[in-house]
């Protein structure tokens, strides 16, 4: 701490008057080491050379003004403290405006010319470190989904101190407690619901401003959260610009109604001097002509008679020609609702039966177009006149945004029906509501049976109309009380509310009977289909809501596979359960792997023949589970191809892979393996263009392999990956080359660059004439194209001699390299060479 007598003070100011004037009572006060400046630039050159203790600036310079030689300090572009203390002198006076300047701009204190008297005494509580130039604002999350409450608090933290609670109770003491900046309140909450919460808090404190967040967001329900005094509504999902856009609005509203309301007194204390009064007056008209905000009075028969100038950029009126009229005359005219409602919130404000009122309005601009404006008022008072003061703010692109988002977040894209999320979200909700009021809903989960082959046979187009004409068949039979959602290709799920076991079998019935009947005309053909359909009742007894989804899998499974077209209710009994429960098991502990970086590489060594040396390492997954344990594919890849999950698997090897060359030089080239799903994949070819961009890793240091059986599934589909590989700069692999029975007759079509010889053919090649001719005929061929023959499994030195005598170009095996870590590649690929 500077011993405040020996302090060194650089005043700026353009002001050689306000100069003289704060030396005099500095030195009065005992402060005697002060150096003036009358620019920015001097004050710079000042700060940059010498010993600054404290630093008072006015606001107004020539050639900066106070607050950028203030930002200037506080970034440490300078060579003094950034924590420089900082004292700022202006004309201007509002209470409110200074609070929030200083906190954005880190002053210490904003002191008035008018107060210089206090200057002294302010300097001294400035030097002991009483005043913090920052704050943050606290800030309570009230919400009990830990996904959002989580994302909030990443999102916010920076900004404001987060308190999270999950629960409106402790929300309520938290809040009593600190008395927080803002509160951002879920709607949906256990016990007591985020209205009653809201209307609590307004109850003990009107001017509390209060965020609702909701998944279910409507006019209705916008509209009857602000009548209760909420400050904004916030729909989820949001993005993270949302959230912090929303949040500053509502601490900054507050920040502006308190100024605009200090301003107003303070204009009051002026009034006996007519000269000073204009002075403000205009000061604070600019202020009120530069913001964004449209600020407005009406008087007691609520005709307008003030407006700022963004009126006029809002609606294209003048400012002129609308004093005297009446808002709601700016309402379109066939909307008699809105006015009445405009009306009432205006009456109450008037009434006093709420202090303040906030709601979203439809305006007619000049042009007759409609946009939309969120109205804040408070009433107000000058010379005992009463009046209303309302802030509007434009949120058409907000709100059309917010519409668009939340259809788009809530439905499917192509049939409009309601999508996974949105069936994720009110399952949870319906299963909070099984345990809260003790009552059964159902889960029925619909799959189309064979729609594949109307994919594979018509095209996806045709597919999708089919997909189209279902979805609304089934859409006519549902309740208006129960959700009918797209989960995802050809399955369907039905939340049904209140309801039995038999009635739920009867619905299940119902819409079967509405599948099987439906015919569809394709390309001259009748297209029949059926379902299959998996049955779960939500009694709340499971340990969550996920549970119930997987019970409505796990009968679906069992419905498909006893014939299909059959309607199946979950039963623990059921054989099939224990093997569909495996396959989940093994797809959640992949995933569950995958987000802690558990799934790594092992790296096995192929041998270019021709120079003895390695020619690049294949890729090889493993797993290691909580325990350390290492686990091998042929445990959990087959559980993610029979769950549909592989692609995931694939885009992260990918990603890893690509990582792991960039950062290893020792690598040099690999071989990534791609399961069969990863073809069907429309993201694949992009999520390698972007891992191989974002490490800046050559395409052509990488290889893809694929097997025999799976590259000939879809020869076509096949053809276009691989030249797009190619395109990129990747060389392509085909795996187990051999084993099928077309091999010979498609190998010319496929522009793979390295055929990989079936392990079959090369185990016993020591022992067996046959393998002996099969596999120097296939080497034969294969070079014939002008690709490349690779040998694996070559587990021994009798092996390799033949290869070599056949001619082969590269062979990899036990006995050449074992699969390994990657630590170890450095360390053992001196020992491959030596050995080769």
């Amino acid at each position: 701490m500077v011993m405040l007598n020996n302090a060194q003070i650089l005043v700026v100011s353009r002001n050689g008057n306000l100069l003289g004037e704060v030396q005099k009572y500095l030195g009065d006060g005992g402060f005697h080491s002060v150096i003036t400046a009358r620019s920015s630039q001097a004050a710079l050159g000042i700060l940059r050379n010498n010993r600054v203790d404290m630093l008072i600036s006015s606001l107004d310079l020539e050639d900066m003004d106070g607050w950028r030689l203030a930002r200037l300090v506080r970034c440490g572009a300078l060579h003094c403290s950034a924590n420089l203390p900082i004292l700022m002198l202006t004309e201007v006076w509002c209470q409110r405006v200074a609070e929030v300047t200083a906190r954005e701009y880190g002053v210490n204190r904003l002191l008035p010319i008018s107060a210089l008297h206090e200057l002294v005494s302010t300097v001294s509580r400035c030097l002991k470190g009483e005043f913090v130039p920052h704050k943050k604002p606290r800030l309570l999350v009230i919400e009990d989904a830990k996904d959002t409450a989580d994302l909030v608090k990443r999102v916010l933290d920076r900004l404001y101190q987060v308190d999270l609670v999950d629960n409106g109770e402790d929300g309520l003491r938290l809040w009593r407690r600190y008395q927080h900046s803002l509160v951002l309140l879920d709607y949906m909450l256990p016990n007591i619901s985020g209205k009653e919460i809201l209307k609590k808090i307004i109850a003990e404190k009107p001017d509390q401003a209060v965020v609702m967040m909701t998944a279910h967001s409507s006019g209705e329900l916008a509209e009857e959260v602000m009548l209760l005094g909420a400050t904004d509504f916030l729909s989820k999902p949001f993005r993270t610009e949302q959230l912090r856009k929303v949040c500053e609005l509502a601490v900054r509203r507050e920040d502006f109604l308190q100024s605009n309301q200090q301003f107003a007194e303070k204009v009051c204390s002026l009034e006996e001097s007519e000269q000073a009064y204009r002075k403000m007056y205009e000061t604070h008209q600019q202020l009120l002509h530069n913001l964004q905000t449209v600020v407005m009075e009406l008087d007691g028969e609520n005709r307008l008679t003030f407006l700022n100038y963004p009126w006029k950029v809002l609606m294209g009126y003048e400012v002129e020609e609308c004093i005297g009229k009446q808002l709601k005359d700016y309402l379109p005219p066939d909307d008699g609702a809105a006015s009445a409602n405009l009306e009432s919130s205006l009456n109450d404000v008037w009434s006093e039966l709420v202090p303040h009122h906030e709601l979203e309005l439809c305006l007619l601009d000049k042009e007759g177009q409609k946009l939309w404006a969120q109205m804040k008022v408070r009433r107000s008072s000058h010379n005992e006149q009463a009046s209303l003061t309302i802030c509007l703010d434009n949120i058409t692109k907000r709100k059309e945004a917010q519409e668009q988002l939340e259809y788009l977040a809530m439905h499917d894209s192509l049939t409009g029906l309601f999508n996974r999320r949105y069936f994720e979200e009110s399952l949870r909700h319906i299963y909070a509501d099984a345990i809260r009021n003790k009552r059964k809903h159902g889960l029925i989960y619909i799959d189309l049976d064979f729609f594949k082959i109307i994919n594979d046979t018509f095209g996806h187009q045709e597919g999708d109309e089919v997909l189209r004409q279902i979805s609304n068949l089934m859409s006519r039979r549902v309740r208006a009380s129960d959700l009918l959602c797209r989960l995802g290709g050809d399955e369907y799920a039905l939340l049904v509310h209140d309801v039995n076991e038999k009635v739920l079998y009867e619905i299940a019935q119902e819409l079967q009977i509405i599948i099987n009947d439906f015919t569809y005309q394709a390309k001259g053909h009748r297209v029949n289909l059926g379902c299959s359909a998996g049955l779960a009742v939500i009694d709340g007894a499971a340990s969550c809501a996920e549970e119930y989804l997987m019970q409505a899998d796990i009968a679906l499974y069992v419905a498909k596979g006893r014939g299909r077209n059959i309607i199946h209710q979950y039963d623990e009994e059921d054989n099939e359960s224990e093997e569909l429960r495996s396959r989940i098991n093994w797809t959640q502990q992949v995933r569950s792997a995958i987000i802690d970086n558990r799934v790594i590489l092992h790296y096995q060594p192929v041998i270019d023949c021709s120079v003895n040396d390695v020619a690049y390492y294949e890729a090889l997954v493993r797993m290691v589970d909580e325990s350390g344990k290492i686990i091998f594919p042929n445990s959990f890849i087959p559980a993610l191809e029979n769950t549909g999950e592989m692609h995931l698997l694939d885009r992260w090897i990918v990603k890893l892979a690509v990582a792991n060359l960039a950062e290893n030089p020792n690598l040099k080239r690999i071989a990534i393996n791609l399961s069969a799903q990863a073809f069907k994949d429309e993201n694949l070819v992009p999520v390698i263009k972007e891992a191989l961009s974002a490490h800046l890793v050559d395409p052509a240091a990488i290889t893809f392999e694929l097997t025999e059986s799976a590259s000939l599934f879809n020869l076509n589909v096949t053809k276009r990956v691989i030249a797009e590989l190619h395109a990129i700069g990747c060389t392509f692999a085909i795996d187990d080359f051999g084993s099928g029975f077309s091999s010979f007759s498609y190998l010319k079509e496929l522009p793979a660059d390295y055929i990989k010889l079936d392990g079959s053919f090369i185990r016993q090649l020591h022992k067996d004439d046959v393998d002996k001719a099969l596999v120097r005929s296939l080497i034969q061929v294969v070079q014939a194209l002008g690709k490349k023959a690779v040998a694996e499994f070559v587990e021994n030195e009798e092996i390799l001699q033949i290869l070599n005598d056949f001619g082969v170009d590269m062979v990899q095996g036990y006995h050449i390299g074992r699969p390994m870590p990657l630590e170890d590649i450095y360390q053992r690929e001196k020992t491959f060479r030596e050995y080769i």
